[in-house]
């Protein structure tokens, strides 16, 4: 209740005019919603209420929040037989803790539907959309599918079973299609083998068993013949564009289950750890990182125009402050002027002054030029001013020695540019070309090597940060760190906490 009275303050503040009065919006808001992941937590919650439409919505918003971990792994697996999709499923629940929701499983549901489902699966017929929605809803409304996850294999097998399932309220947050040639398929299912005793699958080629005497009673499985295996794969290809229509709106991939198992583990896995996009507000915070000529002033300038983040520039802050003859500003050009590193606390200082007001606090920011130093990205998340995106852009020293000392400025028109991409349009123009000292190529030299001495602990205190290749065209770069920067951070791993 307090938070969501802080809230509606802030956004109270939001819609006040700033120019009445020096709004400051304390970091504290954001970022103890954002630390304690409240946002997503009301969007879950709001999005369980309309599908599950309990009769009172408040006990069960109660419960909800009273669960252990209401963010759990919701997989489906699809795939043609024998691709592998049981086995990937079975890796996955020994690593998280998810269960599996199978044949097995749905049929040792206890309910009315549970006995006409098993009658199409003895007749080897579809089964009804609403009696597979029914039994499979029944199943993940358990406590151990609540509280851990859960992964349900080889379902929907029709569009009609898919639309079906979202009727009944059960939309995974992933979906996984595992695909690969029928032929590489038909002699997959033909090598199968089952253990009687416990019901593992293993294969006579690709996955014996280890223990001698498990191999000495394998037992094919039933209907193993080719002719069984071509109708299956006709059925499914013939279903699967409807279900993929049916489920096209969710988090989806396409897996290639045709090459090591080990390999199309990894894969799911990944793409298991990539969380699903999120409608929850959120206000970003990026800081880009990277020496002097990687284009964290083209790209800054590109999110902002693109996003409308408040385009922040740690040198031109400095410079502001001192021209507007602020405290701060006093402060700093007395160092300046005895050319002597300005303190890093009054550095924080003119940057929180800058990132407080209203616009950063409800646009978000890009930040360049600060921190240079792990001591600094301290002292800005000890503010309050932690990012939640960090960017670092990696240009070759031979790049940016090009960028740089072939950059050219006319003294009479103020035009910059560059001998090599921005040529001047005129010879009289190129006669009264100068050269800034910073861009001399032993000060360029002498920059890299300030950048690099600090970049490892920067490295390792954004722990979470993420690379680019900066040595590319300014848009292939901005698209690179789009496609990031629009995505949820990977989790970690999806081990549930129990």
């Amino acid at each position: 209740f307090t938070t969501l009275l802080y809230t509606i303050k802030f956004e109270l503040c939001c819609k006040m005019d700033e120019t009445k009065r020096p709004l400051r919006i304390p970091p504290e808001f954001t970022m103890y919603a954002e630390k304690n992941d409240l946002f997503s937590l009301y969007e879950r919650m709001i999005e369980e209420v309309v599908v599950s439409q309990p009769t009172d919505p408040l006990e069960y918003m109660i419960n909800f929040l009273h669960r252990q971990n209401d963010d759990v792994p919701q997989i489906v697996m699809i795939g043609p037989p024998a691709s592998g999709k049981g086995s990937i499923a079975q890796l996955i629940c020994k690593e998280s803790g998810i269960k599996k929701i199978d044949n097995k499983e749905i049929l040792s549901v206890d309910i009315e539907q549970t006995k006409q489902l098993k009658d199409c699966m003895d007749k080897n017929i579809d089964i009804p959309g609403d009696v597979l929605g029914a039994v499979v809803k029944n199943r993940i409304s358990k406590k151990d599918c609540v509280d851990q996850g859960w992964v349900l294999v080889g379902y929907p097998k029709t569009r009609d079973q898919a639309l079906a399932l979202q009727r009944h309220g059960i939309f995974a947050k992933h979906i996984v299609f595992m695909e690969a040639p029928d032929v590489v398929l038909i002699e997959r299912f033909m090598g199968k083998r089952i253990d009687p005793q416990t019901g593992e699958i293993y294969h006579v080629t690709f996955e014996p068993p280890e223990n001698p005497e498990v191999n000495r009673r394998l037992a094919t499985i039933d209907n193993q013949s080719e002719k069984h295996i071509r109708k299956q794969l006709i059925h499914y290809h013939r279903n699967i564009e409807g279900i993929c229509d049916a489920v096209k709106k969710g988090s989806t991939k396409t897996i290639n289950a045709d090459q090591p198992k080990t390999d199309v583990h990894a894969q799911v896995y990944h793409f298991l750890c990539q969380q699903p996009r999120s409608v929850a507000p959120q206000c970003p915070r990026v800081i880009l990182q990277g020496p002097r000529g990687s284009g964290k002033g083209t790209q800054a300038a590109l999110l902002a125009a693109k996003y409308g983040l408040v385009n922040v520039s740690m040198v031109e802050l400095i410079k502001q402050a001192i021209a507007d003859n602020s405290k701060v500003g006093n402060m700093m050009s007395t160092y300046i002027d005895k050319k002597m590193m300005v303190p890093d606390n009054i550095v924080l200082k003119c940057l929180v002054e800058r990132l407080s007001k209203l616009d950063c606090a409800s646009k978000g920011w890009v930040l360049r030029g600060y921190p240079r130093s792990r001591n600094q990205a301290e002292a800005l998340s000890e503010a309050g001013y932690a990012p939640n995106r960090v960017y670092f852009l990696d240009c070759p020293t031979d790049t940016i020695v090009e960028r740089l000392s072939l950059r050219r400025t006319d003294p009479v028109t103020g035009i910059a540019s560059h001998l090599i991409y921005n040529p001047p349009p005129s010879l009289e123009m190129k006669r009264r070309l100068r050269t800034n000292p910073k861009d001399a190529e032993q000060a360029v030299d002498e920059d890299i090597v300030s950048y690099e001495s600090a970049l490892e602990e920067l490295v390792d205190y954004y722990s979470n940060a993420q690379t680019i290749n900066a040595d590319q065209d300014p848009h292939t770069v901005f698209e690179s760190l789009e496609s990031l920067l629009v995505k949820p951070l990977p989790k970690q791993t999806l081990r549930v906490a129990i």
